[in-house]
């Protein structure tokens, strides 16, 4: 089973709350107590290939899971089928596009995945790896497709 999908989660209650902890763009700062500090940390139209992120139709399901990868692992081949974040908490990671660049996240970023693209992470150096990832999907259906064959 997809280590994604096996710590498959509704977090609809956490993602509301870091909503309300998050201004939108045009909230003044004066509707929040002054003891609430804000950090944004993404705010994009676009996964880091540039394409515009889509949500899919059907009921929508909010799921969040943390990712843990040891040194020297890799998730293998894949792809997301619906709008994908990750948020890296330690570690370093490279993700390679397939037949594009390889991206290097380090802890303290945040990105927007990669949506219907082949793609392998794997760990940088010796530390593991841990991440906060969260797929704006479709109840009852996958957001990570395996790949089916060994990518270059």
């Amino acid at each position: 089973m997809n280590l994604l999908h096996r710590y498959r989660i509704p977090l609809l209650p956490l993602v509301l709350g870091a909503a309300l902890a998050l201004p939108a763009r045009d909230t003044p700062a004066s509707e929040y107590s002054s003891a609430v500090s804000t950090t944004l940390l993404l705010r994009t139209t676009t996964d880091v290939a540039g394409t515009p992120l889509v949500y899919p139709a059907g009921t929508a399901e909010v799921t969040g899971v943390l990712v843990e990868l040891p040194p020297g692992a890799e998730t293998g081949w894949h792809r997301h089928t619906a709008p994908c974040f990750a948020y890296i908490l330690s570690g370093e990671i490279a993700v390679t596009q397939q037949n594009g660049p390889t991206r290097t996240f380090r802890a303290g970023e945040a990105f927007a995945e990669l949506v219907n693209l082949e793609h392998n992470g794997r760990t940088v150096g010796d530390a593991p790896v841990r991440l906060v990832f969260f797929a704006a999907g479709t109840q009852g259906q996958p957001f990570t497709q395996r790949s089916g064959e060994t990518q270059p």
